[in-house]
């Protein structure tokens, strides 16, 4: 499962990433990451979640970031879902059309090792493409 929860910044996503992440940890088979630019949420999402914290690394663009999801699910097969917060705070230079390319990486991703994602993007739900549109939920 790929979702992502669109809207521009104040419009709610990140308590709406922390009842999720919280939640997913009582319900999935396997272990939860959730990766964000910062700590700031360190306090609000149950320690139980594996957090990261993108500060930590030099991520240039989304290869990199896929490189790091990649490294992520390599570490660790019991990995169920991984939510990302923010994912144009955790990859400045990223965009909404690398974002459409990324969602294609994130879906083989998925079916190869059962990993769910979700994502928030800070973004008009008008600035998306059809790729990001079909995940918006």
């Amino acid at each position: 499962m790929i979702k992502i929860n669109i809207g521009l910044k104040g419009s709610g996503k990140t308590p709406k990433l922390i009842e999720a992440v919280n939640a997913a940890i009582d319900i999935e088979k396997g272990n939860v990451v959730c990766i964000t630019e910062g700590n700031r949420l360190m306090h609000d999402i149950t320690q139980k979640a594996r957090m990261i914290n993108t500060e930590h690394f030099d991520i240039k663009n989304m290869d990199v970031f896929e490189g790091l999801l990649c490294g992520i699910i390599a570490q660790d097969f019991d990995v169920t879902h991984i939510f990302i917060d923010s994912i144009f705070k955790s990859v400045p230079s990223a965009t909404m059309e690398d974002l459409e390319g990324f969602i294609t990486r994130l879906e083989k991703l998925e079916d190869e090792f059962n990993v769910s994602f979700t994502i928030m993007v800070s973004a008009e739900e008008s600035a998306a493409g059809e790729n990001v549109k079909k995940y918006i939920g």
